[in-house]
């Protein structure tokens, strides 16, 4: 049974990964705004809200890319 400091270790790796996979989503996003990819840029910005569409498409990239880095880590954790 693992003990507390190693629930924190854990807590921290998925905590590091959580991050890094949000970077790289909101990457991602800034990249596909920037290039118009389907026309993305013209319709977040094309209206009057523009940052609560914003913050809306953020925080979808976040949950998704973030999860996603967060479970890839824990499947490549080496078995005992």
């Amino acid at each position: 049974m693992a003990g507390m400091g190693e629930d924190w270790r854990l807590l921290i790796f998925l905590g590091k990964n959580c991050a890094l996979g949000i970077a790289a989503g909101w990457l991602l996003l800034a990249a596909l705004i920037r290039a118009n990819v389907g026309g993305l840029g013209d319709l977040l910005f094309g209206n009057g809200l523009e940052l609560t569409a914003l913050v809306l498409v953020a925080a979808g990239f976040a949950v998704t890319f973030g999860g996603l880095a967060m479970g890839t880590a824990v499947f490549l954790l080496p078995r005992d």
